[in-house]
C-alpha cells in the first residue's frame, strides 16, 4: 500500500519556524536546572557560605518592591572618614552591597554621581563622585573632592 498524503504547502514552514524555538527553551531550561543544581550543590556542601536571614531579607526586599515607595532622603550629618571620603548615615535599613547589589542612587545638587558601587578605597583615594551604600551608611566623595560636610552642596539618595 503506498498512501500518499498531501500537506499544504505552508503546513510544514509553521513547525519548522516552531522547532528551533522550541529547542532554544529547552536549552534554556536545561541550563537552569543545570545551575540550580549546582548552586544547592554548593550551598549544602558549605563551598558557598549564605546567610539565611540575610537572603530572606534580599527575597522579601525583591519581591515587595513593587508595592512599596522607594525610599528617598536628604543626606544631614555628613561626616568626613578618610581622604575624599565622607559618611552619611541612612534612617532605613535597605538592601545594601553588602547584602547584594544596592538599588540606591546618590545626587548631588540634584544631578547623580557618576560612579555606584565603588570600593571605599577608591572613594578615599580617588573621589571624584565615587560612592558607595554599605550597610546602613553611604560612603561618598563630592564630584570635585571638596568637603562634602561644608561644599554647601545638597546631598541626596533616591532608590531606583
Amino acid at each position: 500500500m503506498n498512501e500518499s498524503v498531501e500537506h499544504s504547502p505552508g503546513a510544514s514552514i509553521g513547525f519548522e519556524r516552531t522547532l528551533p524555538t522550541l529547542n532554544k527553551l529547552a536549552s534554556i531550561l536545561g541550563v537552569s536546572l543545570y545551575l540550580t543544581v549546582v548552586g544547592c550543590f554548593l550551598v549544602l556542601t558549605r563551598r558557598i557560605r549564605v546567610s539565611p536571614s540575610k537572603f530572606a531579607r534580599a527575597v522579601a526586599h525583591r519581591l515587595l518592591a513593587p508595592f512599596r515607595q522607594p525610599f528617598s532622603a536628604e543626606l544631614t550629618k555628613v561626616v568626613h572618614d578618610k581622604g575624599h571620603c565622607y559618611v552619611a548615615r541612612l534612617d532605613r535599613r535597605l538592601i545594601s552591597d553588602l547584602d547584594g547589589q544596592s538599588r540606591l542612587r546618590l545626587f548631588e545638587n540634584g544631578l547623580e554621581l557618576p560612579h555606584p558601587h565603588s570600593v571605599q578605597d577608591d572613594i578615599r583615594s580617588l573621589g571624584g563622585g565615587r560612592y558607595s551604600h554599605w550597610g546602613d551608611a553611604v560612603f561618598f566623595s563630592s564630584s570635585d573632592n571638596t568637603d562634602s560636610s561644608a561644599n554647601g552642596r545638597r546631598y541626596s539618595v533616591k532608590e531606583a
